[in-house]
């Protein structure tokens, strides 16, 4: 039997508003009546209809949240969303972009179609990118960007101080004594690589060591094998660098791979690097790692996106979030 809100009105001898708004908890239905309604609908398993009712709310109570990936950084991110969402009843639907903008666009078209109530995106389509610049600049929902940010753009943004946190490792290496210093980044269109990679080249303006623009480098891979790959080159230079820095987590990661295939090396560079998985500890290579706060980033950004569902008005959020150095 479909159990609606008609049936318990018959059950409980009352007018189908009065069981509506007793389920909602409205003051103005008796106590008594409000109790004899809650038990019928508990006895019989009730479950509101979701769809009906967001027709009179216009609100499906669900946000749309769009990642690259569900490792660790971004399961991170996720509990943070997830936290906020869970206690202002808020569902979430989730799409995988693998870090292709057409997947992307593809992921939030899905999510449109879903009737969600606003989006939380960790945008991969590229600051040069015009066809994905183009779409998100016609979706009417809010959208609050996470982990990245598009400049001269109206988004809202949750990002971590990119800049600051090269700064951070640049001078830990130098007050080591460091003087050649690596740096790998990735060949991606995107403001928290451009920064990290401003920060760092600009760290050495008012340090007594020089930059060596020769120890900044990319491949065209992308991830751990990028990393592997630059560690090589680096590595192989005449006069290599004495620290190396990964400027993602993923990158990192590639740089510790090659170092313990090849041992005779390891001993020879510090390793430092943005992100801190919970097993670099157990490395045989040490990291001190640049760590972000990716709970509070997803916390902040879904504060963000409800009140902008719920038709507060504001300015223009563009929250930096601090960096930490966490030694090994």
């Amino acid at each position: 039997m479909d159990v609606n809100l008609k049936y318990i009105a018959k059950l409980a001898n009352v007018s189908v508003s009065t069981v509506s708004r007793a389920l909602r908890n409205d003051p103005k239905v008796k106590e008594d009546t409000k109790e004899r309604i809650n038990m019928i609908a508990e006895k019989l398993n009730y479950v509101p209809n979701q769809a009906a009712k967001s027709l009179v709310t216009r609100q499906t109570k669900t946000l749309g949240l769009v990642l690259p990936n569900l490792r660790t950084f971004m399961h991170d991110i996720f509990d943070g969303i997830e936290k906020v969402c869970s206690k202002n009843d808020y569902n979430i639907l989730l799409g995988i972009s693998d870090g292709n903008p057409y997947k992307e666009m593809k992921e939030l078209k899905l999510l449109l179609e879903k009737r969600v109530d606003g989006i939380i995106l960790f945008y991969v389509g590229g600051v040069y990118n015009r066809e994905s610049l183009e779409f998100l600049s016609n979706i009417s929902l809010p959208i609050v960007l996470i982990d990245r940010y598009l400049p001269n753009s109206n988004f809202d943004f949750v990002v971590s101080n990119n800049e600051g946190g090269s700064r951070m490792l640049v001078d830990y290496l130098v007050n080591k004594g460091h003087e050649k210093i690596g740096f790998i980044y990735q060949l991606e269109d995107s403001t928290t690589i451009k920064e990290r990679l401003n920060g760092f080249s600009h760290s050495f303006i008012d340090k007594p060591i020089s930059l060596h623009p020769e120890y900044i480098i990319a491949d065209e891979c992308m991830g751990m094998e990028n990393g592997y790959r630059c560690t090589n080159k680096l590595l192989s230079m005449k006069e290599p660098p004495s620290a190396i820095v990964g400027s993602t987590g993923d990158i990192t990661l590639g740089v510790v791979k090659y170092l313990i295939e090849n041992p005779e090396m390891s001993k020879k560079v510090t390793l430092c690097g943005f992100d801190d998985f919970e097993f670099i500890s157990f490395l045989k290579i040490p990291v001190t790692t640049v760590t972000q706060q990716t709970g509070k980033m997803g916390e902040k950004a879904a504060e963000i996106i409800l009140k902008r569902i719920n038709g507060e008005e504001f300015n223009q959020q563009k929250i930096f979030l601090n960096t930490n150095l966490f030694e090994r």
